[in-house]
């Protein structure tokens, strides 16, 4: 997933829930912009860290894979 969809899209689910929080509150959805800057913010945050730990994870998988194939490889050449 790319960086901006990750991050835009966690920022849009932290608008959301403020709404919602306000929502449950009974009061009014436009008042305090700022709480919603602050929700958007923080989760585009969570969501830039999400976006870097599933590349890491990514790398670790495909260096972990061609491990594999090389063992593979070799056990084959082997029992040849």
């Amino acid at each position: 997933m790319a960086l901006i969809t990750s991050v835009a899209g966690f920022a849009t689910f932290g608008v959301a829930a403020r709404a919602f929080a306000l929502n449950i509150q009974r009061r009014p959805i436009v008042s305090g912009f700022a709480g919603y800057g602050v929700a958007a913010v923080a989760l585009g945050g969570v969501g830039y860290f999400v976006h870097n730990v599933e590349q890491r994870q990514s790398e670790l998988l495909k260096e972990r894979k061609e491990v594999l194939l090389a063992n593979r490889e070799r056990r084959l050449a082997q029992d040849a």
